[in-house]
Parts: C-alpha cells; sequence; structure tokens
C-alpha cells in the first residue's frame, strides 16, 4: 500500500468527507507480482497503514521441509535363512547384521519462498537404529550399515558396528517371531536469503522386519 502522490480533489466521494489524512493505493500481490487485470482500489486513511508482515524464514523452513518425503529403511539383515515353512529367521547368539540401501541413506533438501524472502531446509540422515523385538534397547550404527557378503564370515560382526545378537530364541515370542524396527535418524537444518539460519526437531522414518530367532547345533565331522 501507498499513498497516491497525486491525491484526488477533497470533494472526491473517497474522502469520505474527510479533510485529513490522505487517500491510499492497496494492489493486489502474489509472489511479488501484481494479479493481472486489477488495480486494487483507493482508501482513505487518518495515518499510514503498516505495510506487510516480514516473512519469517524459520516458517518457510518448516513448509520446505513439508514438501519432502524422506525415503524409509530397506530392511537388510544376514543371518537371513528360511524356515522349511516359509518363515525367515536369524539365529541366537549370532552377530545379525543389519543395513539399509544406501540410497536412502542420503541428504536432501526443498526450499520454499514469499515475500522476496526464501528459506532451504536440508535433511541429513545421522544413524541407522534397529530395534531387535524382543524387548532390547535399540542399537544404532552412524551409516547405511555394511551388506553381508560371503567373504566376510558366517560368524562375523558387522565391521560397521550394525549388528546386534540375540540372547534367546524367540520361541516365547508371540507366532514365536520378533518385529524388528529399522529406523533412519535426520537431522533438520535450514539457512535462508536473511541470513538466519537453524534447525528443526530431529525427524525418524521406519520399516519392519518380522522373523524367528532360531537356535542351531553345531555338527563336528571327522
Amino acid at each position: 500500500m501507498q499513498a497516491l502522490v497525486e491525491q484526488p480533489p477533497r470533494d472526491s466521494a473517497v474522502w469520505g468527507g474527510h479533510t485529513d489524512g490522505a487517500v491510499y493505493l492497496c494492489t493486489y500481490y502474489t509472489y511479488d507480482r501484481s494479479f493481472p487485470g486489477t488495480n486494487g482500489f483507493s482508501f482513505w486513511s487518518a495515518t499510514s497503514p503498516a505495510g506487510p508482515a516480514a516473512v519469517d524464514p524459520a516458517v518457510l523452513a518448516e513448509q520446505a521441509l513439508r514438501t519432502l518425503t524422506l525415503p524409509t529403511p530397506t530392511t537388510g539383515r544376514y543371518p537371513a535363512g528360511t524356515m522349511q515353512d516359509g518363515q525367515p529367521f536369524t539365529v541366537v547368539n549370532a552377530a545379525t547384521w543389519f543395513w539399509t540401501d544406501a540410497a536412502a541413506f542420503q541428504a536432501v533438501s526443498a526450499r520454499a519462498e514469499a515475500g522476496g524472502v526464501w528459506a532451504e531446509v536440508t535433511v541429513t540422515p545421522t544413524a541407522l537404529t534397529f530395534t531387535p523385538g524382543d524387548g532390547a534397547e535399540p542399537v544404532s550404527c552412524p551409516g547405511p550399515g555394511a551388506v553381508w557378503q560371503p567373504r566376510d564370515g558366517v560368524w562375523s560382526p558387522s565391521p560397521v558396528g550394525c549388528d546386534y545378537r540375540y540372547p534367546h530364541s524367540s520361541i516365547r515370542q508371540p507366532d514365536r517371531e520378533v518385529t524388528a524396527t529399522y529406523g533412519i535418524q535426520w537431522s533438520v537444518a535450514w539457512t535462508s536469503s536473511t541470513g538466519a539460519n537453524g534447525s528443526l526437531p530431529q525427524l525418524t522414518t521406519t520399516s519392519n522386519a518380522t522373523f524367528a530367532v532360531a537356535e542351531v547345533e553345531a555338527v563336528v565331522t571327522r
């Protein structure tokens, strides 16, 4: 809104009989551009109207965050055998490796703009968590985990620390199996065209995997 450079005559209807103040022009804008085909409207005011509220870049950062769809972890695991009935299983006291596809463990960003101000939010994965489903606390590692390969050996621990040892079989669990939860933890930071920056609450995306924890017997041959 701005005062008209050339004020209309005092007997114009827009003055409404007033002799003080000034006549102002209000123009409709969106994304810093006026609506085509509209000229706004004029009005009288005793004092200069307040300008548009300043755009808060933190609010823009939250808007940008809502446009992102964060990936959920894939549920890689070893041992990953299958019983005769088709039920997947891991093994008691073995180092059960867990990992996610590395493609799901990448930073993503988005930007929102309004009123000549922009804010960009960057969401970065910080850890892969594994809640084993047997009542134990979650374990975590700082990356996506390592995919088990035959050359790693049958009972070796994960070289990046993404593993968990089940101390008991799942025979006493509901349906004789556990449901493990994989989670990617994300940190959220933002910057803006005003120089302001900050962070937003941490996020976590999750996926579940259900399997049995089986006891196996070693067979020694001579």
